[in-house]
């Protein structure tokens, strides 16, 4: 008798529907043709492509890098336009990471200029989404830093509990004095030694 994995099976369906709904998405949305924006910016790229010419690299001498820590990014949202504008505020609601499913919530300690706790709860009375995002790190300490489309706003370390149904954990505010308005992307990221 062949054994058949089910989870294995269950897990490709639900891929399979997850893929064919994203095709229908795009096949709906662009039923009536391609939106004329999009195809602006299309032709744009398009044409810096084909004027690029090869630069010659007989010139530059390479230099050795130091080994650095590697970024995972792990979560990723997008602030709406209600959001701070300035490093102290844009924390100052929990943010929701849905594609994770669970929910960031930021706390300046008391006392201090720059150090925070922080808090991952699921989304949902439902936390199997959240589970499984953090099922590689259950039990583990992480470290992590929080960027708004590339720049740092902090870094911390937290503790995923065997559950993978929370998380907490505390770390800094970047202090960075050119620090632009807080909008667009923010993501979360595992920072890994590359050793």
């Amino acid at each position: 008798m062949k054994k058949i994995d089910l989870t294995k099976q269950i897990l490709l369906m639900h891929e399979n529907d997850v893929f064919n709904d994203m095709v229908n998405e795009v096949e709906k949305e662009l039923a009536e043709g391609v939106p004329k924006s999009l195809q602006d910016e299309l032709d744009i790229l398009i044409a810096k492509v084909g004027s690029s010419a090869e630069q010659s690299t007989e010139n530059i001498i390479p230099f050795k890098r130091q080994k650095k820590e590697k970024l995972y990014e792990f979560a990723e949202t997008v602030l709406l336009a209600a959001s701070g504008t300035s490093l102290a505020e844009w924390f100052s609601q929990p943010i929701n990471f849905g594609g994770a499913g669970f929910i960031l919530d930021v706390r300046r300690v008391i006392g201090s200029d720059n150090e925070v706790d922080l808090y991952l709860t699921p989304n949902t009375d439902n936390s199997t989404q959240m589970k499984s995002s953090l099922s590689s790190y259950l039990g583990k300490s992480l470290d992590i830093s929080i960027l708004n489309d590339g720049e740092d706003l902090l870094t911390a370390t937290i503790y995923v509990d065997e559950e993978g149904t929370s998380a907490e954990g505390s770390g800094y505010l970047s202090n960075s004095a050119n620090m632009k308005g807080i909008k667009g992307k923010i993501s979360i990221n595992i920072l890994m030694n590359d050793n």
